[in-house]
């Protein structure tokens, strides 16, 4: 007889209507649909494929999802709406719970996944909810007795609740020993923060329930205020993110700050009394004050650390200059010496003073080829400092590379047969002929010959196979030795200015680590592509040249 005296005005967009009778109803669950939603996806899409981000943006959605359904079953008239988002929410409260543990237990973890008993476990605590949520066991009426329209909870909305708070335990124990387990400073307070967030937003979401269930004679007027364990989470979370870079999502400040202004001038327009918007602005001024307060140091740290970077880039550009100038200085001066070294050195070889002692000849011979890789050394480090600095000039013009690869073996020969290496040059008659627009000094000292001398050098027995052919427009030069081979760690720093191997310099000490960085640049200033194959230490190498033919 009652039910018939209590009518419901029609809700427009689900949601809204004169229905919704308890204070600040809209503030709450709009608060918390937002600040879920903004978190959840700040976090997700900063890095979508880490496991936490993921699980963190579940939870958050299942929140907000949450703080929907629950806003419809408030203002709804109708009694099938209430029934289905009544059935639906069930479920979707109960992954709210799995989502927590889930994310704790991730960092209890140290981001790895649980294993698949857990998550069977977990699983198996689901099966009662979504058999009966649509029976009588979850909800069996309401009480129209005072038009409140007071929901009377079945069996299972008491099995929910148990199942919560065993997901709480279970969450605590996780990140309790865990954290008694790590070591490290910042794993632990990352797992604190995100854990305590986590929890006691749990707990105060259950302990709402159980309130409003208990004690407060279901009155359910009160059931709103479980919520605001979300902006709780939310500031355990972007605290962590602020100060221990937790999820690597940078601004959440700035982002959350305005997401709280956006937050509570949305929900004024659901508010009709002017005790709640006190409230509301009680709130939002604190909100706001904590966050701009927050935004206000970061930015004011960012400032400094810019300034800071600023100056300190000033200071090294002005060291740089004063390192190249005084690089090019003494490189220019100890070259010049080497040269005339050289000079003497060949002019005494070729007996332009007489012949020599035949026990000085091997003495000579040394000191001309030691003085000539020292000189080459110095020309190394400075064309890479120019290249560096695009200071390098190509003259192109048409050249044959085999006849430049031609010379160069032949010159790599004697020094190759010292060692008792086999090498051998072949080229793919079909290619021919192997013209070339480019730069046929570099292109041969600092490409062909570099590599070539690179094998014969790293490869302690053997042979070295040097190859040219044309395939698919390019022209291909490679070469191939049975030498000390590269591993992953070392391929790494290859091609990288003065860049070695972990092992190069035993077997090669007069190496600068500027050869391959030069035959780089000088490739890719003609189009072409340069790389280096190998199977692993021990195993030998292929560099491989290719230029656009």
């Amino acid at each position: 007889m009652m039910s018939a005296l209590c009518t419901w005005d029609p809700a427009y967009l689900l949601f809204v209507s004169d229905n919704v009778y308890a204070p600040l109803v809209y503030y709450s669950h709009i608060s918390a649909f937002i600040v879920s939603l903004l978190i959840g996806l700040l976090v997700f899409l900063s890095n979508p494929r880490a496991l936490a981000n993921r699980v963190l943006f579940a939870l958050a959605t299942f929140f907000a999802m949450w703080a929907f359904f629950d806003l419809v079953i408030w203002a709804t008239e109708k009694p099938s709406y209430v029934m289905f988002f009544w059935a639906s929410i069930v479920p979707i409260e109960l992954s709210i719970y799995a989502s927590g543990l889930y994310l704790v237990s991730i960092f209890a973890n140290r981001g790895k996944d649980i294993s698949l008993a857990q998550k069977l476990i977990i699983a198996a605590f689901f099966v009662p909810i979504f058999l009966l949520a649509h029976t009588s066991y979850n909800l069996l009426g309401f009480d129209y007795s005072n038009c409140d329209r007071n929901a009377i909870e079945g069996p299972l909305i008491q099995y929910m609740y148990i199942v919560e708070l065993l997901f709480i335990g279970w969450a605590a124990i996780i990140a309790s020993r865990a954290y008694h387990r790590f070591t490290d400073r910042i794993e632990r307070r990352q797992l604190l923060l995100v854990s305590l967030g986590t929890i006691l937003m749990l707990l105060l979401f259950t302990s709402g329930n159980l309130i409003v269930t208990y004690f407060l004679d279901v009155d359910w007027s009160y059931d709103q205020y479980k919520l605001f364990g979300m902006p709780l989470f939310v500031a355990f979370v972007a605290y962590s993110i602020v100060k221990l870079k937790t999820f690597n999502v940078k601004l959440i400040a700035a982002q959350a700050l305005v997401a709280a202004l956006a937050t509570s001038v949305l929900s004024l327009l659901f508010v009709r009394k002017i005790e709640d918007i006190r409230i509301i602005a009680g709130i939002t001024f604190v909100f706001v004050c904590i966050l701009g307060f927050i935004l206000a140091r970061s930015v004011k740290r960012e400032i400094e650390q810019r300034e800071r970077i600023e100056a300190l880039a000033l200071e090294l550009r002005e060291t740089n200059e004063r390192q190249e100038g005084l690089l090019h200085f003494i490189g220019h001066e100890v070259k010049g010496y080497l040269t005339k070294a050289s000079g003497a050195f060949s002019s005494l070889v070729e007996g332009d003073f007489g012949k020599l002692p035949e026990e000085l000849v091997p003495f000579v011979e040394r000191s001309l080829a030691q003085s000539r890789d020292g000189a080459l050394s110095v020309e190394n480090i400075l064309t890479a400092s120019n290249q560096k600095n695009g200071r390098v000039s190509y003259t192109k013009a048409a050249f044959n590379l085999k006849e430049v690869a031609e010379a160069i073996v032949s010159k790599a020969g004697s020094t190759a047969r010292e060692k008792g290496l086999a090498i051998s040059f072949s080229a793919d008659e079909a290619g021919a002929p192997y013209t070339f627009n480019g730069d046929k000094g570099k292109i041969g000292d600092n490409v062909f010959r570099n590599l070539i001398d690179n094998s014969v050098n790293y490869t302690p027995s053997g042979s070295i196979d040097v190859s040219l052919k044309k395939e698919n427009n390019k022209f291909i030069f490679a070469v191939k030795d049975t030498g000390i081979g590269i591993n992953d760690e070392d391929k790494k720093r290859l091609f990288t200015e003065g860049g070695h191997g972990k092992d190069s310099q035993k077997v090669n000490v007069h190496s600068t680590g500027y050869g391959l960085y030069i035959a780089k640049n000088i490739v890719e200033a003609h189009g072409g592509t340069i790389r280096a194959e190998s199977d692993g230490a021990s195993k030998g190498s292929t560099f491989i040249v290719e230029f656009p033919a």
